[in-house]
């Protein structure tokens, strides 16, 4: 009995190191919650290029937009646990939707296991070249004059709260327009369907660059070195709550631990690299690297601070 119980132990230390030895040996599978061209789509994507040269092996961005990115965290919580199917999770789904949802298929911090943040995007306020606002002040008083008439879009949690903390901290009446992606978003916002949105700089940065959107603030305590002349909406006068949108890597919970840790090595080169950084900075991107004991840490204070918030801005659970 004891000899079987030995070659048991023996076969699975022997079936781990093999894990670890031949990982990866296929196709992986990185599920992007969001629609192609929304920020962690864009981040995603740079990353995942250096990564397949590291572990040479092919890497497949697959997006699964819808629920404000629940659709796509589902599918990635139910894969198999052997790190061939990842997920770039962010604040919406791993910190918002547990406030914002009634019903949730997932729980964003056991059903992952944490491999990396890889860092944040700046949040701005942009609006349709029509709008008569160049600041948050008289972005306020035209929301005043004209009750009602003004709308933001958005496609993800950030962008709803953002909005509704907007509406809440300044009493005005803007009507919330929803979206399945922020790409979606932006197209009826350049198309002037829409006023306004909050937004990631990832998806509207090259349009404010070309003058068919402008930028009116950041919605971080601090002005963002991406856009260093844009003021902030504190320094604007306005108190606002500091929030963040963060990217992110996780894989399924139960994932070996050796795999999960290559992968945070790796991501931490790749993170580093100045050239990446540039790349990343290019498309509105802050890279901030944190290990996985860290990023558990975060994303936990992370959802209190959501729940703060979404209470605070009287948003329903939907």
């Amino acid at each position: 009995m004891r000899r079987l119980a030995l070659a048991v132990t023996l076969f699975v230390v022997t079936c781990g190191i093999a894990t670890a030895d031949t990982y990866p040996s296929r196709r992986i599978t990185v599920i992007v919650p969001f629609g192609a061209g929304s920020g962690t789509d864009s981040v995603a994507r740079i990353v995942t290029q250096p990564l397949a040269e590291k572990l040479k092996a092919t890497i497949v961005v697959e997006n699964r937009a819808g629920a404000s990115g629940a659709i796509g965290a589902v599918a990635a919580a139910r894969s198999a646990p052997d790190g061939y199917t990842l997920f770039f999770g962010g604040s919406s789904t791993q910190a918002a939707n547990p406030s914002l949802l009634k019903s949730i298929q997932y729980d964003p911090k056991t059903d992952f296991a944490p491999i990396a943040r890889l860092g944040l995007f700046p949040y701005i306020v942009v609006v349709h070249p029509d709008v008569q606002a160049k600041t948050i002040g008289e972005l306020v008083a035209l929301a005043k004059q004209k009750p009602g008439t003004l709308s933001f879009a958005y496609g993800n949690a950030l962008g709803q709260l953002s909005g509704e903390m907007f509406k809440r901290r300044t009493g005005v009446d803007v009507q919330a327009i929803p979206y399945k992606s922020t790409p979606e978003a932006v197209t009826d916002l350049l198309a002037g369907r829409v006023s306004m949105m909050f937004t990631d700089m990832t998806p509207v940065l090259s349009l404010i660059r070309s003058g068919q959107l402008r930028a009116v603030a950041t919605i971080t305590p601090e002005r963002s070195p991406l856009l260093s002349d844009l003021p902030s909406i504190q320094e604007q006068g306005l108190d606002y709550r500091s929030l963040s949108a963060w990217t992110g890597m996780f894989a399924p919970k139960d994932t070996p631990a050796d795999v999960i840790a290559r992968l945070t090595e790796l991501l931490r080169e790749i993170v580093a690299d100045p050239a990446i950084k540039q790349r990343l900075a290019e498309i509105g991107f802050e890279a901030r690297y944190i290990p996985p004991k860290e990023f558990a840490d975060f994303v936990a204070g992370d959802i209190e601070l959501w729940a703060a918030a979404t209470k605070e801005a009287g948003i329903e659970r939907q």
